[in-house]
């Protein structure tokens, strides 16, 4: 026997309330990538900079990068750090 058309068959149907397209999340995600994109390409002028023993001319953009990546690997160590000393504590 064939299906009609009007009850379509076995496709899915939304929850109710749920529209169909991209998040509200995915859509924030975007635009914040886009922004750092934006970022990235506006800071490109050369700067000094001194680190301890060195001096490295570089620009803006790349200290940037540098600067969140150690802050980013810092908050891993961190955080790992603390779940195992809370750990040994229980």
């Amino acid at each position: 026997m064939m299906e009609s058309a009007r009850d379509g068959g076995n496709q899915p149907v939304a929850p109710e309330g749920h529209r169909g397209g991209p998040s509200i999340a995915l859509i924030g995600i975007a635009v914040v990538a886009i922004l750092m994109v934006i970022f990235f390409l506006q800071n490109g002028e050369k700067t000094t900079i001194d680190f301890l023993v060195f001096e490295k001319l570089t620009t803006i953009r790349w200290s940037i990068i540098v600067a969140v990546l150690l802050g980013a690997a810092l908050d891993r160590i961190v955080s790992i750090w603390w779940r195992r000393s809370r750990k040994k504590n229980d």
